[in-house]
């Protein structure tokens, strides 16, 4: 096959910080080319040199065979190459409507005209969604994106890329907010895309996924390439040497002994999550991690949110310590030692812009003040502290959030609760989009947690709950329809227990990718 896309000696610097040291890499026409790498090893700014975003201060890119400058974005496109980062926010104007964001292309291409004409972007936004097999309402298409699930922005991330038909598409863990019905489809149309002679960079650390999705893996660590590895179609990668190649060590053991909680802390009686399901109880206890299993849309994130007083209108009762408990806004919740991470970093914990100290201090601000006046030397202590106890990833305290990786950003978010006195703290999907090893040391930090708190991890991930948890608690459409140890919670339990949900914004019918003039459908 003939290489579509090489990467030679491509170099990257910010400041001091050399993210890509000297990346050489090549993908074929027709190849899903996996890639992985831990947090913080250079994938997302190799991704934004392909993209366009940045531009590489050495090396070289070859776009069939012939030397390329991709100096801005709509210089990528030119190229034929096509990107969906990781965070879907980045693909999505917010304050338009679903319509305007799946039609967006045509009002940069001239297709739109020169006046606004909302029958023709319907017509548009219609074309787009039936590459994913979106079903979408009038009503739906009138929404403004700012109101959509993470999942739901994704898909109209992707089903805009792939209506273009790139011949170069790069997907940077396109699946970290998608239900597994949703990732199933992508894949097809990936496979689809690479039969048609399309390429396809596929960036996930996910290795299950990987094996399904391609024949051809490379690993990035420290900025560099460590290796790359071929399998026969229906096999298994080398995971062993995977993983040696990616951490430079063999994996930690990811199980861990059962715990068994001791005091009830946190106790829900009777909550009903939506109208047609069934009130529910849960109690939580110090000295184990419980963790709530289920799909997008379960009702596990309402769920988390109510107890914060973050929103919800669910019927029941909380008590804390034998103490009612009802919280109406998160602030009432944080004082009474209550503690959420929520869904979505980027939209719900991150202040653009900020320091990683100013983040990690913001709940407990009046802990770090005298007065009026914040004390700055205590703050960047007590942030410096906890970077170092779990191991986040930087060059300052000082720095810009923005400048960490995904899996060290979730770090912070998470570490800045334990510089408080929680008495129940709250997890949701925090292991959405980090890889392997910062899971692990997520983990390590939130179970050490146990002795001192209750501990709820809300995860639709199958792999994250038996890694983490002691007690698995299994919801469906706001019903709680499964209780495991983890002693007892083998696999085939939890998925009888886990009922199937239809996507609420797949239709049933096949996906397909737009046909280019001529062909037939």
């Amino acid at each position: 096959m003939s290489t579509v896309l090489e990467l030679r000696d491509v170099s990257k610097s910010f400041g001091p910080n050399r993210v890509l040291r000297g990346v050489s890499l090549a993908i074929d026409r027709g190849e899903v080319y996996a890639l992985m790498g831990a947090n913080g090893a250079g994938k997302s700014t190799l991704i934004k040199v392909l993209a366009g975003v940045h531009q590489a201060d050495s090396g070289q890119v070859f776009i069939g065979g012939g030397p390329v400058a991709i100096a801005d974005p709509l210089a990528a496109q030119r190229h034929g190459i096509a990107t969906v980062h990781q965070n879907p926010n980045d693909g999505v104007v917010l304050d338009m409507t679903v319509a305007e964001n799946l039609a967006l292309d045509t009002f940069t291409d001239g297709r739109s005209g020169l006046v606004f004409n909302r029958a023709k972007t319907d017509r548009h936004a219609h074309e787009v969604a039936e590459v994913l097999g979106m079903d979408l309402s009038r009503s739906m298409l009138r929404r403004p994106v700012r109101d959509l699930g993470v999942s739901e922005r994704q898909l109209l991330v992707l089903a805009r890329a792939l209506s273009r038909r790139p011949e170069i598409l790069i997907l940077d863990e396109p699946t970290s907010a998608l239900s597994s019905e949703e990732a199933d489809r992508l894949f097809d149309l990936v496979h689809q895309l690479a039969d048609d002679g399309n390429t396809v960079l596929f960036v996930s650390h996910k290795l299950a996924e990987l094996d399904k999705i391609s024949n051809h893996l490379g690993v990035l660590r420290d900025g560099a390439m460590q290796g790359e590895f071929v399998k026969e179609a229906g096999a298994s990668f080398d995971w062993p040497g995977v993983l040696r190649a990616l951490f430079d060590r063999a994996p930690a053991e990811l199980r861990h002994a059962e715990q068994r909680g001791g005091r009830e802390v946190l106790q829900v009686s009777g909550a009903q999550v939506y109208a047609d399901s069934q009130p529910l109880d849960l109690t939580i206890r110090d000295g184990e991690v419980t963790a709530l299993l289920g799909l997008l849309g379960s009702g596990k994130t309402e769920l988390l949110e109510w107890i914060f007083g973050a929103g919800g209108d669910l019927r029941g009762t909380v008590t804390l310590d034998g103490e009612p408990y009802s919280p109406t806004h998160p602030g009432e919740a944080i004082e009474r030692g209550v503690y959420l991470v929520p869904e979505s970093r980027h939209e719900q914990a991150i202040v653009p812009d900020w320091s990683i100290t100013e983040l990690m201090t913001l709940p407990f601000a009046k802990q770090f003040s005298s007065g009026p006046l914040m004390n700055r030397r205590k703050e960047r202590t007590a942030a410096q502290g906890m970077i170092e106890r779990i191991g986040v990833v930087t060059r300052s305290p000082d720095a810009p959030i923005e400048t960490l990786s995904g899996g060290n950003q979730q770090k912070v978010v998470i570490g800045r609760w334990l510089l408080g006195t929680p008495k129940a703290l709250l997890l949701d999907e925090p292991f959405r989009g980090v890889d392997i090893n910062a899971r692990h040391d997520i983990g390590e930090s939130v179970r050490e947690l146990t002795d001192r708190a209750a501990v709820l991890v809300a995860t639709s991930d199958i792999d994250e709950a038996l890694e983490i948890a002691d007690r698995i608690v299994v919801i469906s459409q706001g019903n709680i329809v499964g209780d495991f140890r983890l002693a007892e919670a083998s696999r085939d339990a939890i998925f009888e227990a886990m009922s199937h949900r239809p996507s609420a914004i797949l239709s049933d019918d096949a996906a397909a990718l737009p046909t280019e003039p001529g062909e037939s459908a």
